[in-house]
């Protein structure tokens, strides 16, 4: 199985500089509004001496049921041999010219992780429009219980005052049951939530609580629920009450997470799409990675993985990404979601050696290469939000 695993075994660091080239940072309640640290003091002009990527991050071709092939919040759970047809499980959402009313979460199958497909007897969206115009479905994530050996898909339910979570199941990946919402926070404080499972271990999940303002927010947090189930199910168990955690990245507000848990490194890991502070709100993301060995504190890169300027199908932005972690080989796998110059979203796919790429990061120096082309966003249209 190579749905669960995640990474994470460094000691925590407690908002300070680490070196002359200090690239971490772990706060503890460190307030939303003041980040601890410039972000300008974090630039690196360096670029990594290896490179990181073993393959580039491409587009792929994305199936959705609306015909337009716009796609956003990939999520992953892969096997070692064929589930029901297909080593590789994905759901998504289609986002053409950003209409939340398409936003409805999908299913696909692959062979090898980008060449992917609508498994034979599924009738995408498995999880249809909601009746009223102005309520949506987002934030589909994916993860498979072995305990019940089925894959559960949980998704974000967006109304005027409330986001609810809303679960779903499926023994075979066609047929999907549609359970009781465990819970609901009052909008927009229950944004991409993730589920981190663990074998005999209780789950855990975050989401990124940014209140009214939503997208505009000056200041958002992470928080974290633990699951009451002791065996790792994500199904039929209670989640516990919210607490908050340290997780911040210096300079920009954290917008949509994807998390694991590493059992090979004992550590959580978390890919983090993130805006600017002083910026446009969610409207230019980079791409972060963080680590924790609790789900608690944090270690937070100040480095993107990727940043939005650097290839012309992210100019706009690097949305919610996913990942898995071939620990044998020492390969990071990513789906990446983004809004390109042309204001299409896409879904590409890449590959990178993960003790490569965290050099680089703990070095604090830039992953990417410095572009001979910076990649200008697109002018948005009314109602054309992320």
């Amino acid at each position: 199985m190579l749905n669960s695993r995640s990474a994470v075994g460094s000691r925590r660091v407690k908002c300070v500089m680490t070196s002359a080239l200090a690239l971490v940072m772990s706060c503890s309640e460190r307030s939303a509004t003041e980040p601890a640290m410039n972000a300008a003091s974090f630039s690196a002009s360096v670029a990594a001496e290896r490179p990181v990527f073993l393959s580039e991050p491409v587009l792929m071709s994305i199936p959705t049921y609306d015909g337009s092939g716009q796609s956003v919040h990939p999520d992953v759970v892969a096997f070692g041999s064929a589930w029901h047809g297909a080593r590789y499980w994905l759901t998504m959402t289609p986002y053409p010219k950003s209409d939340q009313h398409l936003e409805n979460p999908s299913i696909l199958a692959s062979d090898d992780g980008e060449s992917v497909r609508v498994p034979g007897g599924v009738a995408n969206p498995v999880i249809k429009a909601p009746g009223k115009r102005k309520d949506y479905n987002s934030d589909p994530e994916l993860v498979y219980e072995p305990q019940s050996d089925q894959l559960v898909l949980f998704h974000r339910f967006v109304e005027a005052k409330t986001n609810t979570i809303h679960v779903a199941t499926s023994h075979d990946g066609v047929t999907w049951t549609h359970l009781r919402a465990p819970f609901w926070e009052r909008a927009h404080n229950l944004v991409s939530p993730t589920v981190a499972p663990r074998a005999a271990a209780p789950a855990r999940m975050w989401y990124v609580s940014a209140g009214k303002a939503g997208c505009d927010a000056r200041s958002t947090t992470v928080m974290l629920r633990t699951a009451t189930d002791t065996t790792g199910r994500v199904v039929d168990t209670k989640w516990a009450g919210a607490t908050r955690t340290d997780l911040s990245i210096p300079g920009y507000n954290i917008w949509h997470i994807k998390a694991r848990w590493i059992p090979e490194k004992t550590e959580y890991w978390m890919l983090i799409s993130a805006f600017p502070v002083n910026g446009d709100g969610c409207k230019t993301d980079d791409l972060f990675f963080a680590r924790s060995t609790d789900g608690q504190h944090w270690t937070a890169y100040a480095q993107p993985v990727l940043r939005h300027q650097d290839r012309a199908w992210t100019a706009a932005t690097v949305y919610r990404s996913s990942f898995l972690y071939d620990a044998a080989n020492d390969v990071l796998e990513l789906w990446i979601s983004g809004r390109g110059t042309d204001g299409t979203w896409g879904m590409g796919h890449a590959r990178a050696r993960f003790s490569t790429l965290l050099s680089a990061l703990e070095r604090n120096v830039q992953v990417s290469p410095n572009s001979r082309v910076v990649y200008t966003a697109p002018a948005l249209q009314p109602g054309d939000l992320p």
